[in-house]
């Protein structure tokens, strides 16, 4: 018997350390580094130039964009940009529901008014989103034609209200309850960003030269694409993606036209309030759109993708 207690209790220390490394780890909202093979000493590459060179060419591609930070201020009844909480909806719409009929999860709202402007966006109106409560977030990676997702988009703001949110137990939430529940106010601010360092034009760009590149020069343009990133939630720049770009010049569709980002959530924790997002293991969401149709507000033609490491 005594056995058998040791061995339990060896098993829940064991299991509690696991947990606390995992927690840790979710806290670092960074993409995996891709590994290099140490490089050939017979290579008279001058790699140094040849990634100068890559980073100079992928900074020239610096686009505009607007981060959103979460305030601690809980929604009001005006129809302010936020995430979670109550959505602002015309009175005469219900909330959005799946396809099985169940109220989907309110990820966010963004009121273009109260924006910094960017060239190609709405510079009022109100744009909301939503997903399904499943295991996948409603995601087919992607996922097109507002299949397992709903993007809203309200040019006048002056009728909607706050909906109050449905009786309903949700599962699968990337929002963490509280922010769900009561919701937290977000400010924009002009941002800039860069391509991701798993996106298909890195993977372009270093196709030919990366798998001899030394690592520790890889890593370095890897960190300085990070630290480039617009924000941990935003719109505009350029798709981060945790693991791999969707966008796939041979596949069918390819969806190398959806550019533009609508909108972009990754992983945010606030150790104070509990206040967190989270997609799956400190994933990356991003819902994009084609240039055309952004500038004909077509709120509807929408890719959404999310993964995670």
């Amino acid at each position: 018997m005594a056995n058998v207690i040791g061995l339990i209790v060896t098993l829940l220390v064991v299991g509690f350390f696991l947990y606390r490394q995992h927690q840790a780890e979710k806290t670092q909202s960074t993409s995996p580094k891709r590994i290099s093979p140490k490089p050939d000493p017979n290579d008279t590459t001058d790699w140094p130039a040849v990634v100068a060179k890559a980073t100079d060419v992928v900074m020239a591609q610096e686009k505009p964009a607007v981060a959103l930070d979460i305030t601690k201020e809980a929604n009001t009844d005006a129809p302010h940009s936020c995430v979670g909480g109550k959505p602002s909806l015309p009175k005469d719409i219900g909330w959005p529901v799946d396809a099985r009929g169940k109220p989907m999860l309110f990820l966010a709202q963004i009121n273009f008014q109260d924006m910094p402007a960017l060239a190609g966006y709405p510079e009022a109106g109100l744009l909301s989103v939503f997903v399904t409560d499943d295991d996948l977030n409603g995601c087919d990676f992607p996922s097109v034609d507002q299949k397992g997702f709903k993007t809203l988009y309200f040019e006048d703001t002056a009728d909607l209200t706050r909906h109050d949110l449905p009786e309903v137990t949700w599962e699968f939430s990337p929002l963490s309850d509280k922010l769900l529940q009561e919701g937290r106010r977000v400010t924009g601010r002009a941002a800039t960003g860069m391509p991701s360092p798993n996106s298909n034009t890195m993977g372009e760009l270093t196709k030919d030269w990366y798998p001899n590149c030394p690592t520790d020069l890889w890593d370095k343009l890897w960190e300085t694409l990070s630290n480039a990133k617009s924000g941990v939630i935003y719109y505009g720049g350029h798709p981060d993606f945790t693991q791999d770009d969707f966008r796939h010049p041979d596949a069918e569709p390819n969806h190398m036209d959806f550019t533009e980002v609508l909108l972009q959530m990754g992983f945010f924790y606030d150790r104070e309030t509990g206040i967190e997002v989270c997609w799956g293991d400190a994933g990356e969401a991003c819902f994009l759109m084609r240039p055309d149709d952004l500038a004909a507000k077509k709120f509807d033609r929408v890719a959404y993708h999310w993964d995670c490491s």
